[in-house]
């Protein structure tokens, strides 16, 4: 339930600030067309000595279809930032919680009951979910002790194949878990560059079209489509390096927590099944484990 809160929270935050940052990108290109605002010339003369390059002179010479390409990769690139913003606090809250919750079990007396109530503080934690759903698993067959009318070490070969889906079942969906909206971050870096390219090869057409319709003698009428094909591949590479870049880190935190999951189910696999093996087949389960 924490998990929904938060991540509906965070669909909320960053809806609005996607809404916000459009906007202002609108704004800020309606208010580049309009050449006679005297605002608009220092404004370009900071950005050419800042950056080398005067970017308002260019969107403002952009064509149509260049100006909406640009729309386009504003709104990729912001919600791409989202995500990373969001993916970097979600995966670091789950690297810190396990680690927390490792230290604390390793703190502890080593019974499972007391692990499994510490688990309850760590919800981000992969690791606190599989040990509380493999606990809750052994709660609901009493320990594989009550209905298995067979030798006991049948009974342990049913319990084990039992344990092992739980685990199984719990580390693919906190897989899904951490890889969530990661695949929007590679989406972002594979088609980004390829708007940018149309916009290349749209600039180009036009700048061809009005060369040919001047006859060459006017360099004034290539600005549009050179500056439609220069900002759109430079907008596109903007978009896509960020997400290209955080997408692999984040596979690589991924990939660590997924290593630290897997040894971990098997170490909780081979302490539940010595804990029943301790105890004789006809005994009950102790108090301390129900």
């Amino acid at each position: 339930m924490a998990r929904g809160k938060k991540t509906d929270l965070a669909i909320r935050i960053g809806f609005a600030l996607l809404t916000t940052g459009l906007t202002l990108a609108l704004a800020g290109m309606a208010g580049a067309q309009d050449t006679s605002n005297p605002l608009a010339t220092p404004a370009s003369s900071n950005l050419r000595q800042w950056l080398g390059v005067d970017i308002m002179q260019l969107i403002r010479a952009t064509d149509l279809v260049g100006k909406i390409s640009l729309v386009v990769l504003v709104g990729f690139s912001i919600s791409s930032w989202m995500v990373i913003v969001y993916k970097f606090l979600h995966l670091r809250q789950a690297e810190r919680q396990t680690k927390a919750f490792v230290a604390l079990c390793n703190q502890g007396n080593g019974q499972l009951e007391e692990a499994y109530r510490n688990s309850a503080e760590y919800p981000d934690s992969p690791l606190a979910q599989i040990l509380r759903e493999a606990y809750l698993e052994l709660e609901i067959e009493n320990w594989y002790r009550e209905g298995y009318d067979m030798e006991p070490t049948m009974r342990i070969d049913i319990a084990k194949i039992g344990i092992e889906r739980v685990l199984e079942r719990t580390i693919s969906h906190e897989i899904s878990h951490l890889e969530s909206k990661l695949i929007f971050l590679a989406t972002t870096s594979n088609v980004c560059p390829f708007i940018g390219l149309f916009g290349t090869v749209w600039g180009i057409m036009g700048a061809l079209q009005a060369l040919a319709a001047t006859g060459g003698n006017s360099l004034q009428s290539l600005l549009p489509g050179l500056a439609t094909a220069l900002v759109t591949v430079a907008g596109g590479l903007v978009c896509a390096i960020p997400a290209s870049m955080m997408y692999n880190y984040f596979t690589h935190q991924v990939s660590t927590l997924i290593s630290r999951m897997d040894a971990f189910a098997l170490e909780l696999s081979n302490v539940i099944l010595k804990e029943m093996l301790k105890q004789p087949y006809s005994q009950a389960v102790p108090n301390s484990l129900r």
